[in-house]
Formats: C-alpha cells, sequence, structure tokens
C-alpha cells in the first residue's frame, strides 16, 4: 500500500474502548478528528467506460447508484474512453446516467471517443470545452489533457496542439498551488501504450506542484511514480471490456484531498451482474 493512501476503517466508539486502553483510544480519536478536519473535499475518479449499446444503461446507473452512496462528493473525473465506438448514443447516456451524481463531471477524450470519424468532434458536442482545461476547486487546481491521437491505441504520440495549450496555459497556472493532472493515455515509464512522448510532457509540468495523475486506457491497477509524484492508472469499469493484465477487479478510485496539499485514494469495487465480454 502506498504511503499516501488512506484506508477507510469505521470502529464505533465502544469497539475502540474495548480494543485498546482508554489513553490509547483517546489519543487515536483526537488524532481521526484532525485528519477528518483536514480533508477539504474528496472526489472520484473512473476511466474506460466503453459504452456500447443501451444494454449497458442498466450498469451505469446502478454504478452511479453505488457512487451516490458513498456521502458528500464534490465532483467526478471520466478520463477517457466514454463511448466504446464513439457514437453519439453512447455519450449521451453517459452524461445523463452520471448527471444522477449531481455533482460536476469533467471528462477527457479517449481513443474509442474519436472511432466514428477519427476525431474529437462527435465527442465535443455532448462535452464541450473538454479536451485542454483547467479548473479550480478549494484550494487545489486540476488540468485535464487529451492524449489522444485519433483513433490509435499504441505507438502514440500526444499532439501539438495539447502541447502547445499546455505551454501557453502553464505561465497562468499557480506553481504552489497542489496540482492533479487526469488524462486519457498512461504517463508513467514502463506502462503498456504509453504514449511515446509521455515524459515530454511530464517535464512541462515538473515546476508544478503535481500532488497526482489519474489516468487510464492499459486496464490495470498500476501505481508508479515520477520522483515524488503518483501516477496512476486504473482498472477499467465497464460492462463490455475485460483488465488488459486479466485481473477481475474493475472499479474506481474514491480520493480526498486535504488542506495542506495531500492526496489519498482507495480503489473501490464494483461488482454488478456478469457483464457481456466482447
Amino acid at each position: 500500500m502506498p504511503a499516501d493512501t488512506i484506508r477507510d476503517a469505521r470502529f464505533s466508539r465502544r469497539q475502540l474502548l474495548r480494543a485498546v486502553p482508554l489513553g490509547a483510544a483517546a489519543w487515536w480519536m483526537q488524532g481521526a478528528r484532525v485528519l477528518t478536519q483536514s480533508v477539504a473535499f474528496r472526489f472520484i475518479v473512473v476511466n474506460d467506460l466503453h459504452h456500447a449499446t443501451p444494454e449497458c444503461d442498466p450498469f451505469f446507473r446502478a454504478l452511479v447508484a453505488q457512487m451516490s452512496s458513498h456521502g458528500v462528493i464534490d465532483f467526478c473525473l471520466i478520463v477517457g474512453d466514454l463511448a466504446d465506438a464513439g457514437r453519439p448514443e453512447s455519450f449521451a447516456a453517459v452524461r445523463d446516467a452520471f448527471a444522477a451524481l449531481r455533482v460536476p463531471i469533467y471528462t477527457v477524450p479517449g481513443n474509442h471517443d474519436n472511432d466514428v470519424e477519427k476525431t474529437t468532434r462527435i465527442y465535443s458536442e455532448f462535452f464541450p470545452g473538454r479536451l485542454n482545461y483547467t479548473f479550480r476547486h478549494k484550494e487545489w487546481q486540476f488540468i485535464g489533457l487529451d492524449s489522444t491521437e485519433a483513433e490509435k491505441y499504441q505507438n502514440t504520440r500526444i499532439g501539438d496542439t495539447t502541447l502547445g495549450w499546455l505551454d501557453a496555459t502553464l505561465p497562468a497556472l499557480d506553481r504552489a498551488r497542489p496540482t492533479v493532472l487526469f488524462t486519457h493515455f498512461p504517463l508513467a515509464s514502463g506502462v503498456n501504450l504509453v504514449p511515446v512522448n509521455a515524459a515530454d510532457l511530464l517535464s512541462r509540468v515538473s515546476a508544478l506542484n503535481l500532488r497526482g495523475a489519474f489516468t487510464g486506457h492499459y486496464h490495470a491497477r498500476i501505481e508508479k511514480r515520477d520522483g515524488n509524484t503518483p501516477l496512476l492508472t486504473n482498472a477499467c469499469c465497464s460492462r463490455m471490456r475485460d483488465n488488459h493484465d486479466g485481473s477481475l477487479d474493475e472499479g474506481y478510485l474514491l480520493c480526498s484531498a486535504t488542506n495542506d496539499g495531500r492526496l489519498s485514494w482507495e480503489f473501490v469495487e464494483f461488482k454488478p451482474a456478469r457483464r457481456a465480454t466482447v
């Protein structure tokens, strides 16, 4: 378990007092209150939904219902491949399903979102302004990037449009503010299907206070680091697709950000009725 990761253990006060001496219990409970008070907000990260047909709709209704059960969530990041074949009806279905969360939804495109026309045009009709952009939430800043190269899935290159946008935007960003990057293709060296110029992108953001990067595309739970920065690639969460590494656990990340710039995450498995694999 990475040092940054906080697992959620819930104990009643009575259980705690039975388990440990009174003095130790009081100290632990005081520490727990401090940790709770320091959490500025929570958010969800999910990737590789691969909506394909109306038969997927109950899957996503159940997924959003489970996400809603976590209590207060400030927003949700969907990190590419919303659609399995880039069809308008799939984008509409994902948009409508996640609207039930009643929080802002921040997306970036994946390669499958470009399947119909080999561009992001149709995706952008349903998710306007969701290619290369930033937003701030409380004391944190977030950077969403389009790392796709048309519909290509391997040996890809992050495009000049994205890198140019990033170069133009970086001077306006606060270097001290804790920052999160999210994009579809993996960025960590050694991960399958990483773009050939991923290191170039990471070097551009190295001056920022980057606390983590969330990616998808290669369906597997992988945590690596670029220096001290966690680079996470997650399993898919799809009715239609399996994980590339053969693992069976699919789901999403429940993340917490603290006032003092710490980022933590917890993998939450989603287990609906057995999906149809293609």
